[in-house]
């Protein structure tokens, strides 16, 4: 990404009648694990109906519900959209689509970085019939030209800062997309900022919206080979949004005239934790978003205090960052009442001395999802807070764990692979039928790829990736569980754990560790991990000192390019 100075200069620059929140309530004494005689979990709560209207619909509510209140505001310039700029530009932008034959059947990719413009070319898509594609603004040309392409995509908007990306990726293409400018383009494109805040700009028609049209098609992280498009439809997201809403469940309150709560859209918007959990569920709410294109710590901090931010949305990387740096005060973290954690395992450690190091009692919620089922499990915020696990099911949502190598359901305790099986699955992998036919069961179970473990209270534990667990003499050894552990090490900062071949035992685990003290020897790491685990899963493969781990944009580590890196030794 650019620098923090060049994002600051560029950033500057049909009625519906709102439903309302007609969710079932479920007091806290009636949340109980249903498990039936073959071990099949099903949530505690009893199910919710989908939303009748659309999502395109519930957005169009939301903003005329909500127009007097401030829907979006750049973290870095303090420019804003009320939810009533944010309906008017969405219009004009899906009108604007549509006189360029842009509709029904077509795919636009968002190629940007979390901005005030990303919900409404977001929601603009959606008016003018297409489906979105959201692409990580991180990426190279040569990346983006692969989603582009296997995507399929029509037009791209883009970033003004990025447009030179798009340059590269789409110059030896024989149909390339239609490249639209979210302000002063540098190739004389069309800026679509002057778009929708020309009043002459004509609305979208809204054409009649079917169940089964393709929404939108999000890409998974690419950490076990090539990014796959998983195709999300209208009914999944109308399904979803009651699930994920439950109020005895989601920790933001609807805005009154009296309330509207604030939240940090530092997750990026491409990827579904961003999304589902703040961008979407924040329109939903008439939340406040503030965005940021990128983690700057003490532009995180500050905007967190000034605007009293309630709820706050974490990733492992940077809630312990918020644990561990110095710079972080207690009276920084003042007016948090709850922590909600996802895209990876959080350590409980870390968790609680998170909550330690807070000056008011917070309540830690964790979530689990894949861009294949949208969020599936969290921490009830009117349910029991257990740091270490995802939580129960949401309504809807059923699951069971198996054995690795027998497929038979396991009870409660017991490690194995997480199947799901919920009515917002996909259908498929965009044009990949051999990958789809791998994801589910021949029952239509979505296998998760996910080693977990479930208690007495129906609350999971998500344990490792079946891919990425280290085989050593017949015996498994989770990754997760060394790094956890040598994550207390005081002189380590970061780590990975790979395992490295060998023809005597299968697998070694090999730490890669980047150094907090710089005195840490490869002897002192052994040494400390001796007496906590088992002797198959001491580092036989030995420490290698790094200077940084490498991260997708939520923080998950890429494990594969670890593995790339013992390759090459």
């Amino acid at each position: 990404m650019r620098s923090i100075s060049i994002l600051r200069n560029v950033l500057k620059g049909t009625k519906f009648v709102a439903p309302e929140n007609s969710f079932r309530f479920l007091s806290t004494q009636a949340i109980r694990p249903i498990v039936k005689e073959n071990l099949e979990i099903v949530s505690p709560f009893p199910d919710v109906t989908p939303k009748k209207e659309f999502p395109v619909h519930l957005a169009i509510a939301a903003a005329q519900r909500w127009s007097h209140l401030t829907a979006f505001e750049c973290g870095f310039t303090g420019v804003s959209y009320t939810f009533g700029d944010l309906l008017d530009a969405m219009q004009r932008f899906g009108g604007f689509l549509q006189r360029n034959d842009i509709g029904r059947g077509d795919i636009v990719a968002i190629f940007m970085p979390n901005s005030v413009h990303y919900p409404w070319v977001f929601i603009g898509i959606m008016m003018s019939g297409a489906a979105f594609t959201g692409i990580n603004a991180a990426f190279t040309a040569n990346e983006l030209r692969y989603q582009l392409l296997d995507s399929g995509a029509k037009a791209v908007v883009v970033d003004p800062i990025m447009e030179s990306v798009v340059e590269k990726a789409i110059a030896d293409l024989p149909n390339p997309p239609s490249v639209y400018v979210t302000g002063p383009s540098q190739h004389g494109r069309v800026n679509l900022v002057e778009v929708t805040n020309d009043k002459n700009t004509p609305f979208a028609t809204l054409p009649e919206f079917r169940a089964d049209d393709v929404l939108g098609i999000l890409y998974s992280s690419g950490t076990t080979g090539l990014p796959k498009g998983v195709k999300f439809l209208n009914r999944s997201v109308s399904t979803h949004i009651p699930m994920m809403l439950h109020p005895d469940i989601y920790p933001i309150e609807p805005a009154t005239n009296n309330h509207q709560d604030t939240v940090i859209g530092l997750m990026p918007f491409f990827h579904a934790y961003g999304i589902y959990t703040i961008l979407i569920s924040s329109l939903l709410m008439g939340t406040k978003v503030v965005t940021l294109p990128l983690f700057d710590p003490e532009t995180f901090i500050e905007l967190h205090k000034r605007h009293k931010v309630r709820v706050i949305h974490l990733v492992p990387p940077i809630l312990k960052f918020l644990v561990t740096n110095p710079m972080v005060k207690a009276e920084d973290l003042e007016h948090i009442r709850v922590a909600l954690c996802g895209a990876a395992p959080c350590p409980a450690e870390v968790a609680q001395a998170f909550k330690e190091k807070a000056p008011h009692p917070i309540f830690f919620q964790e979530l689990f999802g894949m861009t294949e089922t949208m969020p599936t499990h969290l921490v009830p915020i009117k349910g029991k807070e257990k740091l270490g696990s995802c939580g129960p099911l949401l309504p809807n949502t059923r699951a069971k764990v198996v054995n690795l190598s027998t497929g038979v359901s396991l009870p409660r305790g017991e490690e194995g692979e997480l199947y799901i099986k919920s009515p917002v699955l996909p259908l498929d992998y965009h044009n990949r039928p051999e990958a789809t036919s791998e994801l589910f069961s021949e029952d239509g179970w979505l296998k998760t790829g996910d080693v977990a473990k479930y208690d007495e209270d129906g609350y999971f534990y998500i344990v490792d990736r079946i891919k990425e667990l280290i085989k050593v003499k017949g015996n498994q050894v989770s990754p997760s569980e060394l790094e956890n552990y040598l994550l207390q090490h005081p002189g380590i900062a970061d780590v990975g754990v790979i395992g490295v071949n060998d023809p005597r035992f299968g697998e070694k685990p090999r730490a890669y560790v980047v150094k907090k003290l710089p005195s840490l020897t490869e002897s002192d790491v052994i040494e400390y991990l001796k007496d906590k685990v088992a002797p198959y899963k001491q580092l036989a493969g030995g420490v290698k000192f790094v200077d940084e781990l490498p991260k997708n944009p939520t923080g998950k580590l890429l494990r594969k390019i670890v593995k790339e890196w013992a390759m090459k030794e």
